[in-house]
């Protein structure tokens, strides 16, 4: 089963605007366990992750950049939550990833309708600073919704 995960946020703050988007694809591969109240799945997931940051005359910076999370949980909490759980080996260096990327480790969501998974997610800072823009402060409350890609 493959299914899209797109997700948006944005932001105004200090004379900064924020705008964040998330595309990507979740490919399920199985069911690893089944108990009344959770049925575990393992899967991949990948795509792009972008975070742009404004002055109010539009200059500012852009990052785009290419995410693989090769060992994904899907939790489907009875009846009708979904979370997302990226697992990551351990690290041989004691250096946090950025708060940018763990806030995409982790996606809690809710089923609805024609089995459309949606919920909320925060767009956190990169910690980076370029051209006088310190990336470190804003963050964009946004939302994501997934969505069954055709012909897979």
């Amino acid at each position: 089963m493959y299914f899209w995960l797109n997700a948006d946020a944005s932001s105004e703050e200090d004379g900064l605007t924020v705008e964040c988007d998330i595309e990507y694809i979740v490919e399920v591969h199985g069911e690893v366990s089944r108990t009344d109240a959770v049925v575990e799945y393992v899967a991949t997931m990948g795509g792009s992750a972008s975070r742009r940051l404004y002055r109010e005359d539009r200059s500012g910076v852009e990052f785009w950049a290419d995410a693989y999370y090769p060992d994904l949980q899907v939790l489907h909490v009875l009846p009708d939550r979904v979370q997302l759980v990226a697992r990551f080996p351990t690290p041989s260096d004691p250096e946090p990833s950025p708060r940018f990327w763990l806030e995409l480790a982790f996606w809690d969501g809710r089923i609805h309708g024609n089995s459309v998974i949606s919920g909320e997610w925060l767009c956190a800072p990169l910690y980076t600073e370029q051209g006088g823009i310190n990336d470190d402060h804003v963050l964009a409350d946004g939302t994501w919704e997934t969505e069954e890609i055709e012909g897979r």
